[in-house]
């Protein structure tokens, strides 16, 4: 068995979405010798691998702590598309990119792109592969569960009215972005995916795992 660990670690100097809040993280002891260490930290919802709940942009959708543990855990398929993308974006992934995987109702689907190469340096970049809207409409129809990709996005920066992000989660496709698949091979896994329940929150950083028997 072999475990995957596909999360970005939360630093104070990471990369974030344009407009968010860096992570602050103070580390305290009382200076004794053998005195415990506590550490203090504020995040945005949406620093580092995070999960977006419905919430995020449906008014009346689920929040973090009320997302079914089914949809966060169980099989997932590997879409890796680096060989369409080899030059990088900004680019948009079309239902037809789906073509070989047979998508089916209930699937847990992660995307990668090539993009995590984006997800530690120094300064966010637009310059990334995005899903498409058609993508969404399609994945919709299928009634997947849940849809992941390799960047802090999973729609195009400045698109207007959000559509892809109100599409999916409206429909109560759970949204992962900002996951590590670099080193991550097409096929079929299991995933666990583990936000933190906070309660009434629109999204939660998460640890995510992918495990091939």
């Amino acid at each position: 068995m072999k475990i995957y660990d596909l999360s970005v670690p939360i630093k104070q100097n990471m990369v974030v979405w344009p407009g968010q809040p860096k992570p602050k993280i103070t580390v305290k002891t009382d200076g004794k010798a053998d005195s415990a260490s506590l550490t203090n930290f504020t995040l945005n919802s949406h620093n580092g691998t995070h999960v977006d709940a419905p919430k995020h942009f449906i008014k009346s959708g689920k929040t973090i702590d009320k997302v079914e543990a089914e949809k966060l855990v169980g099989n997932c398929k590997i879409l890796d598309l680096t060989n369409f993308f080899k030059t990088g974006g900004p680019a948009e992934i079309g239902w037809a990119h789906f073509g070989g995987l047979k998508v089916k109702k209930g699937d847990r689907i992660l995307i990668k792109t090539g993009n995590y190469k984006f997800l530690e340096g120094k300064k966010f970049t637009t310059d990334y592969i995005s899903l498409s809207l058609d993508a969404a409409k399609n994945l919709v129809k299928k009634q997947i569960s849940l849809i992941g990709i390799d960047y802090f996005g999973i729609e195009k920066k400045g698109n207007p009215g959000h559509p892809v992000h109100k599409m999916l989660l409206r429909e109560g496709i759970i949204i992962v972005e900002g996951l590590n698949l670099k080193d991550v091979q097409k096929g079929e896994y299991t995933l666990v995916c583990a936000p933190l329940k906070l309660e009434g929150a629109d999204a939660s950083p998460a640890r995510v795992f992918l495990i091939k028997e």
